[in-house]
Formats: C-alpha cells, structure tokens, sequence
C-alpha cells in the first residue's frame, strides 16, 4: 500500500533555517530531520518524533518511504538508504511510504512494553 503527502509550503532547508538559523543544503536538511528529537518547534509544543517513528516502522516492516523537498531527495528501501541532491528544486516537500502488506509481524513502540 501507497499513500503520499504533499505539503507545497517552504520546504525543510528553509523551515529549518527559518526557525532556527541552521543553513543546511536540501539533502542535508532532509537528513537532520530524520534524526530523534529534532524538530523546529519552539516552546512547549513537542516534536521530533514522527518521521523518526515512521522510518524506524519502514525499516522493520521490508517498506519503503522517499522524502522530497526543494534540492534533497531521501529514500529508504530495503537494500538501504539514499541521499542525494537533484539537478532542480521541487516546491514544498513530498513524502511517499509504501507500507509492505504482506508482512505479518505486530509492532508496537518500545514504551508500551
């Protein structure tokens, strides 16, 4: 199963530059927020979580899940990971998950042990 998500908003290299000053270039940007506990929320409002989960979920369910925004592109497979910047800027961001169907494990987060 298939589903996409297209934000047409700033992109992640310039939300993150935006909130917090970091200059990061596109594939880089995508890259840090992949990472636990980053996030560009400020106060008490939680984040950093969510892309993390759902890559830590695509690794351990054999899917896959592809991030585009301006420049980056990220793409997680089951041969491995891909980063690189593309030849043009896309406008917003795109995330793409294919979720393995066929797979007949159970998940749950590690807190709910």
């Amino acid at each position: 199963m298939d589903f996409t998500i297209a934000d047409p908003g700033i992109g992640i290299r310039r939300k993150i530059y935006a909130e917090l000053g970091l200059r990061l270039n596109s594939d880089r940007a995508i890259k840090w927020a992949l990472q636990d506990g980053h996030t560009t929320r400020q106060g008490s409002i939680p984040g950093g979580l969510g892309l993390k989960l759902i890559r830590e979920f695509i690794g351990l369910n054999a899917g896959k899940m592809q991030i585009v925004s301006d420049r980056g592109f990220w793409e997680c497979t089951p041969n491995g990971e891909a980063l690189r910047r593309m030849d043009y800027g896309f406008p917003g961001t795109v995330i793409t998950i294919e979720i393995n169907t066929a797979d007949t494990s159970s998940y749950r987060l590690s807190t709910e042990a």
